[in-house]
């Protein structure tokens, strides 16, 4: 998933989805609250953004990096031009944006974490933006680990959230610029996450969560 800081015009490639400035909660409470998703805290986003439609395909993908071919259908995942583009480091993301950037002209990066889960609940308080529990058609195709049976990764295959986006929960996880790091318990503006750590933040669940 990749974003533009700007909001220039869509561009061809990557269909866009703005989204709008405003505040919301971030975290969890309650019986489905893990460690890292704690204390909650008020965001406040200051600016709109445009978000991915969809995940990156590997079709768009490709585009940047024609390579990644060689890959699809690894281990069982994602093989078709629609599905969702895996095995991709954040290094790679990063560079497929810095791509785009020069492609496109405007500017094209990944989102902070609180930016993702601002577009995620979509204006609402729930955990999952269709309610406080994930519904079983959100864990389709959920397995493990590798599957001597191909793994279907097509994006755009259960309901958008209110703000029209795919995929935020589940089907493949997404990166976020943010370092990994324990929440901090004041209201935040803008929140960019720590300077540095050992572990880049991805979100929204995947195939085997």
């Amino acid at each position: 998933m990749i974003w533009p800081a700007s909001i220039a015009a869509q561009g061809e490639l990557i269909p866009m989805i703005e989204i709008p400035a405003g505040n919301f909660y971030m975290g969890t409470l309650g019986e489905d609250e893990n460690y890292d998703e704690a204390p909650m805290h008020k965001v406040y986003i200051s600016k709109p953004f445009k978000m991915g439609l969809t995940e990156v395909t590997n079709a768009q993908y490709e585009l940047f990096c024609p390579e990644h071919k060689s890959l699809r259908g690894k281990n069982g995942f994602s093989s078709e031009d629609d599905e969702a583009v895996v095995f991709v480091t954040y290094q790679d993301a990063v560079a497929f944006c810095d791509w785009l950037t020069r492609k496109e002209g405007k500017t094209y990066r990944l989102p902070t974490e609180a930016e993702w889960e601002y577009a995620c609940k979509a204006g609402r308080y729930w955990n999952f933006y269709m309610d406080d529990k994930l519904p079983a058609a959100w864990q389709k195709n959920q397995v493990i680990a590798a599957t001597p049976k191909p793994l279907s990764l097509k994006v755009a295959q259960t309901p958008p959230n209110e703000w029209g986006l795919y995929d935020m929960c589940g089907n493949v996880e997404e990166w976020c610029l943010d370092w990994y790091g324990p929440y901090i318990d004041k209201e935040q503006t803008d929140p960019v996450g720590y300077s540095d750590g050992i572990a880049r933040v991805t979100r929204g669940g995947s195939h085997n969560t």
